[in-house]
């Protein structure tokens, strides 16, 4: 009888997701912040990717980190992060002293990086990178 359940479930459900249209679901990503204004440019590299020193205003697809004293940039990944949005500590893997599209940023659930008892952590590949102005829409 379970198996009947199941096999009767999942039609109705893909039924349900058929029905919906691209217009019902979230936004996600950079399409998120279309229209906000401290959205900038995307650039290809942020150099000496060492003075990444915080980060803050996180999703499951995105992420502000501060560089050096005042600059700022919008990180997207590629498609889902799993923890980005809870992340505690954040460690970068790249391949020279730049952040470029196809390093990775991987998020920790401590703030004391890994916990060895748990998962292990997911590496979140970058797809782009923006301009973030922080101060940009206020008035």
């Amino acid at each position: 009888m379970r198996i009947q359940t199941v096999l009767i479930a999942i039609p109705c459900t893909l039924a349900l997701f058929a029905c919906a249209s691209p217009d019902d679901e979230p936004e996600d990503g950079v399409a998120a912040y279309a229209d906000d204004p401290r959205l900038g440019e995307e650039i290809d590299r942020i150099c000496f990717g060492r003075q990444i020193n915080g980060f803050g205003e996180t999703t499951d697809r995105t992420i502000i980190v501060r560089y050096g004293v005042n600059e700022h940039y919008l990180i997207e990944t590629f498609g889902f992060c799993r923890d980005l949005d809870w992340a505690q500590s954040i460690s970068l893997d790249q391949f020279s002293s730049c952040l470029t599209r196809g390093d990775s940023i991987i998020p920790f659930g401590s703030a004391f990086g890994p916990d060895r008892t748990g998962p292990p952590p997911q590496a979140c590949l970058i797809k782009a990178i923006y301009e973030w102005d922080e101060d940009a829409g206020e008035d």
